[in-house]
């Protein structure tokens, strides 16, 4: 009875709403960040890292580049940070120290999907601690684990709290976590949330994607040599291939609705509802009636 009991727990807990939700954002997540990988996968390094880094340049300041780069191919990332304390007496200069960091990423050569959601998620953990700058000491821990100590007040009143943190890219390469899994193991309080990342990397792939194509509709397109600016008909107008305006050398002039076109020494002329047309060598046409010179149609004969 006990065991029909807790199989009936575990399924309870399986199928109820709050596990559906959990498992569907889960599946967006994963969907952004297959995305991103399959969008940023023929553009080359400099486009995809300089909108991931843009995109966390608040968190990372001016170390976004090296972090992102480092990521996305598994190298070493060199961080440095410079500290200034007030001297040992009141006339004593203050006294600058630099302090190098090194993280060195336990996954090995990221995408840039995966690399998206660590930095999102170490951005989210550490906000909840009250950091949104972090030093490279701070951000290392964050994504490889260790402990970070906060200090707040001063003299007596001086409190200190420790976090233990088991590194967003140590719980995906050693224990094999997905990414849902490792933000609902996070020490965040409030609990990390995957929906305003999801809403984030949806965005930014939204940009990705602009980088990649650029459309012209369905009709053709304006210039100087090929098919011009294009009305209700779908042609177009342009200088030499299908003439523009009043100086449609040699092509089709403006097309009106009926699909006809306006030009000028060798195109067709202006188009009326009939579908006749007018220009240097034709007359103007409306209701299926011929202009003063006849059909306009090309050179005279």
């Amino acid at each position: 009875m006990m065991k029909v009991s807790g199989m009936f727990l575990a399924a309870a807990l399986v199928l109820s709403p709050g596990g559906m939700v959990l498992g569907q954002t889960t599946t967006d997540l994963n969907n952004q960040v297959t995305t991103m990988n399959s969008l940023t996968a023929s553009q080359g390094e400099s486009k995809p890292i300089s909108k991931i880094s843009s995109d966390f340049y608040s968190f990372l300041g001016s170390d976004a580049n090296a972090v992102v780069t480092g990521l996305r191919n598994g190298t070493p990332i060199t961080l440095t940070s410079t500290t200034t304390t007030p001297g040992s007496t009141p006339t004593s200069p203050p006294v600058t120290t630099t302090t190098t960091t090194t993280i060195n990423p336990p996954t090995g050569k990221m995408g840039f999907g995966e690399v998206y959601i660590a930095l999102a998620l170490a951005k989210q953990q550490l906000g909840t601690m009250g950091i949104t700058n972090p030093t490279p000491e701070q951000l290392q821990t964050a994504l490889t684990g260790g402990t970070i100590t906060m200090t707040s007040g001063t003299g007596t009143t001086a409190t200190t709290t420790k976090y233990d943190l088991q590194g967003i890219l140590t719980m995906r390469s050693q224990y094999k976590m997905g990414w849902g899994k490792i933000a609902q193991n996070l020490s965040c309080n409030p609990p990390c949330k995957l929906g305003p990342i999801i809403s984030s990397m949806r965005s930014a792939n939204k940009s990705l994607a602009g980088t990649t194509t650029t459309s012209t509709g369905s009709n053709q397109s304006s210039g100087s040599s090929g098919s011009g600016v294009v009305s209700g008909s779908g042609k177009s107008k342009g200088n030499s291939g299908q003439g523009a305006s009043a100086k449609g050398n040699s092509g089709q002039g403006i097309v009106s609705a009926s699909g006809r076109s306006i030009g000028n020494a060798y195109g067709k002329g202006i188009v009326t509802g009939s579908g006749q047309v007018s220009g240097a060598d034709g007359a103007i046409t409306s209701n299926g009636r011929h202009g003063n010179s006849g059909q306009a149609k090309g050179h005279n004969k």
